[in-house]
Formats: C-alpha cells, sequence, structure tokens
C-alpha cells in the first residue's frame, strides 16, 4: 500500500501555518501606512476688521454676511458733505493767498526797481562830492534813502515768503482733507467673504467704529495639541492628511507652527491617554479652495 505524504501532515500543523501567512501578508500590508493615531482640532482663521477711518452717516453699507469679496471693491461709503464744504473753502483760501502773492510780487519788483535806482543816485553823487559837484548833506539823505529801501524791500520779501507758507499750510491741508474724503470710502482689504456686519445705512459712525468682519476663507488653519513622545515626528513643513465627518476626500494640510511652550491639555482635547500629559499647540495650514471647511469644524489630522 502507498502512502501519500500529505496524509502524514498533522492537522494541527494546518491553522498554524496558515495564521504565520497572514501574520506576515498584514504586517508588509501595514508597513506603508501612515500612524492611525488621529489628533483632533478645530478650524479657525484670521479675521479682519473693516473700521470707519472718517466720521459721518453710513449713506450706504450694501454687502450682507456671506457676500464673497474681492480686493479694493468698493463695499458702501460715509457722508462727505463737511469735508466736500471744507474743501472747497480752502480751496477759496488758495485763491485768496494766491491774488496776495501776485500784488507782493509786483510790490517787491517796484521795490527793487527803486531801490536800484537809489543806490545808482548814491554812487554817482559819491563820485561828485569829491569834485565839489554834490553837497555831503544830498549824499547822506540819498544814503538814507537806500537804507529805507532795503529795509522796505526785506519786509516785503517776507511777506512773500510768509504768503508762500500759508500757501503750502492751506495745501497741506486741502491733502488731509482729500485723504478724509478718501478714507469715507469703506474697500474690502482682501479677497474673502462677509462674517459679520455691526452697522447698517442710516447709522452715525464714528472713527475706529467696527462695520464689518470678513476673512479670506481659502486658506484655514487647524490647531493641534501633540504629546511630547509624539512630537518629535512632526516638523515644521510636515505634510498632514485632514479629514472631515461627511466628506470622503481627504485634504492636505501642512504643519506651519510649533508651540515653543508645552501646556496642559485643554478639556476640549482630552482623550484617555493624553489626559494627564503636557502637550504643544501645532498648527496645520489647510487649502480650502472649493470652500468645504467652515470655521470651527472639527477635524481629524493624521500624519
Amino acid at each position: 500500500m502507498k502512502i501519500s505524504l500529505r496524509s502524514v501532515v498533522p492537522t494541527a500543523a494546518i491553522p498554524a501555518a496558515i495564521l504565520l501567512a497572514a501574520v506576515a501578508l498584514g504586517v508588509s500590508s501595514c508597513a506603508g501606512k501612515q500612524d492611525p493615531f488621529a489628533y483632533t482640532g478645530r478650524t479657525d482663521v484670521d479675521t479682519v476688521t473693516i473700521s470707519a477711518q472718517a466720521a459721518g452717516v453710513l449713506e450706504s453699507l450694501t454687502v450682507k454676511e456671506g457676500d464673497p469679496l474681492r480686493k479694493d471693491e468698493a463695499l458702501g461709503s460715509i457722508d462727505t458733505d463737511r469735508l466736500q464744504a471744507q474743501r472747497q473753502q480752502q480751496e477759496a483760501q488758495i485763491g485768496e493767498l494766491e491774488a496776495k502773492r501776485i500784488a507782493a510780487e509786483a510790490q517787491i519788483q517796484q521795490a527793487d526797481a527803486q531801490l536800484a535806482l537809489s543806490r545808482d543816485t548814491l554812487a554817482k553823487t559819491e563820485k561828485v562830492l569829491a569834485e565839489g559837484g554834490a553837497t555831503r548833506q544830498r549824499r547822506d539823505e540819498l544814503a538814507t534813502e537806500t537804507q529805507v529801501g532795503e529795509k522796505n524791500l526785506a519786509a516785503l520779501q517776507a511777506n512773500f515768503k510768509m504768503l508762500a507758507a500759508q500757501e503750502d499750510e492751506i495745501r497741506a491741508g486741502i491733502r488731509i482733507t482729500d485723504i478724509a474724503i478718501r478714507d469715507a470710502r469703506i474697500v474690502s482689504p482682501l479677497d474673502g467673504v462677509v462674517l459679520d456686519k455691526f452697522h447698517y445705512q442710516g447709522e452715525l459712525v464714528a472713527v475706529g467704529t467696527p462695520l464689518l468682519e470678513v476673512a479670506d476663507l481659502s486658506e484655514l488653519t487647524v490647531e493641534i495639541y501633540v504629546p511630547l513622545d509624539r512630537l518629535g515626528s512632526i516638523a515644521l513643513g510636515a505634510k498632514a492628511t485632514v479629514t472631515v465627518d461627511g466628506v470622503k476626500e481627504a485634504m492636505a494640510g501642512t504643519v506651519s507652527w510649533i508651540s515653543s511652550e508645552a501646556e496642559f491639555t485643554p478639556k476640549t482635547i482630552l482623550t484617555e491617554e493624553t489626559r494627564t500629559t503636557l502637550v504643544y499647540g501645532v498648527k496645520i495650514r489647510v487649502l480650502n479652495p472649493q470652500g468645504i471647511l467652515k470655521i470651527g469644524m472639527p477635524v481629524d489630522v493624521r500624519f
């Protein structure tokens, strides 16, 4: 009778062999997977408060919460009637000063010509004085006249400079008024979305009054807390995977900040294994071009 080699293998050895093969297969398949440990965090974004840069009544503020914004887009304006009237007054003052400067310039030219004549006459008189062609008294009169002319010319020139300085001052005031008129326009400082609206058309606002809160939601930040024993494997620029409940596709993130100081685990981030440990804050920057992530949304982060 022939005995088959297969028949002499112990039946108890078969499950063990299968188990070893399965373990080896499982180890090899898990070697390339990411760390299964997930950190829980919430999305956040840097907000910008648009405040009034001029005082007055809100003529318009048409945007609403949730409206998209473009950088430098006009969002509204503050009444500028007083500023416009002030600018007209300043322009009138400039016109008055220019007329005075023209008159002062004509007086300077006249005084300069008179002084030149006095100096010329004095020089001729001093020349003929030695020959007896003129008296010393006449020479002294001409010298006095020349001195008076010089002082008069200097006073006219000083007055001309004062008028020029006054005009420069008023023109500087006009520039300030123009800046105030420009600041009465409410414009968006970024591409983003209106998160909150604090005041409405017709309300009186002062300089610095918050009007809108806006943010760029194309990029959000997730802050997580990492225990010390896992912090060594995380570095600035490290890649992370961010997942959200209800969203099938995971999003890529990048570590943008790691705290330099440890702190106790926040109550909202407590887990059984990190309940009593010190942790380090880590921020992950996540691109959000499709607007899937919302502010305050809970997410899971894996490295």
